[in-house]
């Protein structure tokens, strides 16, 4: 079982795929709910809980899951990402890549960018051989993930920078 309650394993090693497309799709439809909502200031409002913008949160939302086919290819050869960089490094890199990237960034530019890359992850879902899911490498400097924890991260990652608003 996943930490958002979703049993995905049927059997060890054994993913529900239509169990994650599912969590995958709902998690599209959150974020496209939320990015849809909001209006010209409170794109630009500061969130409460981060020294991003919403709007930068939600662009970093969008690059994070562009990255997540990357990410499982990677994680079939056994191969992390996003490791090689000390947090005291890494953290305010992430800071300023995103907030450049989200100087252009729109709701409606984000809403088509989230909506491709959630096409790009569920087409990566379907790649997955049965006997792949266990695969995976440490990720993030946080440990080590499975694909199939990777597909759960979209929803993980949405619901932490969610309450962040």
């Amino acid at each position: 079982m996943s930490n958002n309650g979703v049993k995905t394993t049927q059997q060890p090693g054994i993913v529900n795929r239509d169990g994650l497309r599912d969590e995958l799709e709902a998690t599209r439809g959150s974020f496209q709910t939320h990015v849809n909502a909001l209006g010209e200031n409170q794109w630009h409002q500061k969130s409460s809980t981060s020294d991003w913008t919403v709007g930068e949160i939600m662009t970093h939302l969008t690059w994070a899951l562009e990255q997540l086919p990357k990410e499982v290819a990677s994680a079939k050869r056994g191969k992390g990402m996003f490791n090689s960089m000390p947090s005291w490094l890494a953290d305010p890199l992430s800071y300023w890549y995103t907030r450049l990237l989200a100087r252009n960034a729109t709701p409606e530019s984000l809403s088509r960018r989230y909506d491709a890359a959630m096409d790009a992850v569920i087409r990566s879902l379907d790649e997955v051989k049965d006997g792949e899911w266990t695969l995976g490498a440490p990720f993030y400097g946080h440990g080590f993930y499975s694909i199939a924890d990777l597909f759960h991260t979209p929803a993980e990652h949405l619901a932490e920078h969610l309450t962040d608003r």
